[in-house]
């Protein structure tokens, strides 16, 4: 077996959440098949003239978690890149992926710099209307208060975040509504944003449910129950997780999905579904392998790697990893 040589671009250690975190999980495996692994935060990746330069530690082990000391690679000395830093995606990230921009065209990168950059995981479900929850993304109040007014009760999200930061539930009856909107509008500088807001679903009461798709396919699923007393289906914020089964709203929308996903290079995709309606499109580091796993007794990183170590055995000198944008 050929040894190829993997990147996982990465947030410090130290700020991984473990109960949740799914690269560590891909990286063991691969290791496990005496692939070399290793590890760079973006303080570690630098453009040199034209040159893409990175100190990358080898991963030694996972648990415990253990690095070798820093050498000074090119982007090209990699097979593969995945970009695994969480969000926010702020103008560090976005300048990031400029950068790994200059990665070789034969470098395979999962999910795509370019795809990140060009496709917000909030924004990007509100392509497909047909499957999602009715939504409004603007800065103007007056389209949010008029929003909220239509249905009732709507979810407002920030479009930059992930694992239900920032997220708030208002009604058209509150009596603090119009401040509520307003203060929902400015980030932390107090400058005005675009924010998310979707139609109210009920059906959270049901849990949200994660389905991991690689390359376009599920390949695992698992239910995210909202604590008592909260509305919020994420594992970050305290849901409990049991098994699920996909249901014929989710197979349809996923089947709509596919070829968008693969046309893009997103190779994996964390797609949230409530009540059969598809609430967001996570691409950046999309996570809850070792909480699909727990619930039903696969090891979708095996699968995974499966899936990588073909990709690359099937190169030609004409392979091109970077999305053709569209």
């Amino acid at each position: 077996m050929t040894t190829l040589r993997f990147l996982f671009v990465m947030d410090p250690y130290r700020s991984l959440n473990l109960a949740t975190e799914t690269s560590l999980l891909l990286i063991d495996e691969l290791l496990s098949r005496g692939q070399q692994v290793y590890w760079a935060e973006a303080a570690d990746i630098a453009l040199d003239g034209d040159r893409l330069r990175i100190d990358a530690r080898a991963v030694r082990t996972v648990a415990p978690f253990e690095l070798a000391p820093a050498l000074d690679c090119d982007g090209g000395d990699f097979d593969a890149v995945l970009i695994r830093k969480d969000p926010p995606f702020d103008l560090g990230y976005l300048h990031l992926t400029q950068l790994l921009d200059r990665l070789p065209a034969r470098v395979l990168q999962v999910n795509p710099a370019s795809a990140l950059r060009a496709l917000n995981e909030k924004l990007a479900a509100m392509r497909f209307p047909e499957h999602t929850p009715p939504a409004i993304v603007t800065m103007a109040i007056d389209r949010l208060r008029a929003f909220v007014a239509t249905h009732g009760e709507a979810v407002i999200k920030p479009l930059d975040d992930c694992s239900g930061r920032g997220i708030a539930f208002v009604r058209d009856d509150d009596a603090d509504r119009d401040a509520t909107l307003a203060a929902l509008l400015l980030d932390a500088r107090g400058e005005r944003r675009y924010v998310q807001a979707q139609a109210y679903l009920p059906a959270i009461a049901a849990g949200d449910k994660r389905i991991y798709l690689l390359d376009g396919e599920p390949v695992g699923i698992v239910n995210r129950v909202p604590a008592p007393g909260s509305r919020l289906g994420n594992i970050h914020q305290g849901a409990h997780v049991e098994a699920a089964a996909l249901n014929d709203d989710e197979r349809a929308c996923i089947a709509t999905l596919q070829p968008w996903l693969r046309r893009h290079g997103l190779l994996l995709v964390g797609a949230d579904f409530i009540g059969g309606r598809l609430t967001e499109l996570n691409i950046t580091s999309p996570s809850a392998l070792r909480q699909i796993n727990a619930v039903s007794g696969q090891r979708i990183e095996r699968v995974i790697v499966d899936v990588l170590l073909d990709r690359l055995a099937a190169r030609g000198d004409d392979f091109d990893s970077r999305a053709a944008l569209r």
